[in-house]
């Protein structure tokens, strides 16, 4: 056997090791780079988000007759009363969601879950208005902030039946810039009043 021949062969075997050595590594590291996974679960999380949004608003279209679209993850349930829908996706801004000249109450406290919005004055009873899921929003309200401007009032009302006689009951309210991150009251408002 040519000794010159064995020292290049075994030269050659080491280097082809060395480059396969290489090629594993960096394969191996682009298959545990995290910035190469991210995209398809963001992308995945997002479609997620946005099919449960999209049948929740079915949801609110189906058991609020005559209400319509007006924004990706709104509804408008009558005139002056609009039902937002918060994508899971997106954190919530609290109570700066609530939009100008608006009063708006939460569903949960802390200004989280749905969101219904009233610009008009005028009394609004709850029952008449459905969630998603086909439940009415009556003795749902856990937070509140009236973004209304001028001093204009928001309040909410209880139907009290006692000693054999019903009527509304005041249980939380104010005047416009006032907020309540946790009613007292909690999930027991079927009235609420908006007026100047």
């Amino acid at each position: 056997m040519n000794p010159l021949h064995s020292r290049t062969s075994l030269s050659m075997r080491c280097a082809s090791l060395a480059l396969g050595l290489v090629a594993a590594s960096v394969f191996t590291t682009a298959l545990a780079s995290p910035s190469i996974a991210a995209p398809a679960q963001t992308s995945s999380s997002a479609q997620t988000a946005d099919a449960r949004m999209e049948r929740e608003i079915a949801g609110l279209l189906r058991h609020n007759e005559g209400a319509e679209r007006v924004g990706k993850d709104r509804v408008r349930l009558e005139p002056g009363v609009e039902l937002t829908v918060l994508p899971s996706t997106r954190a919530a801004a609290g109570m700066n969601d609530c939009r100008g000249g608006y009063a708006c109450v939460w569903q949960h406290g802390l200004y989280a879950g749905y969101r219904l919005d009233f610009y008009n004055y005028g009394s609004y009873e709850l029952a008449n208005y459905a969630l998603p899921s086909g439940g009415s929003w009556q003795d749902q309200v856990s937070s509140f902030f009236n973004n209304q401007t001028g001093g204009a009032w928001m309040v909410a009302k209880d139907w009290v039946s006692e000693g054999g006689g019903s009527q509304w009951e005041w249980i939380f309210g104010g005047p416009g810039a006032y907020a309540e991150a946790q009613v007292s009251a909690n999930d027991r408002a079927d009235l609420i009043q908006l007026y100047p």
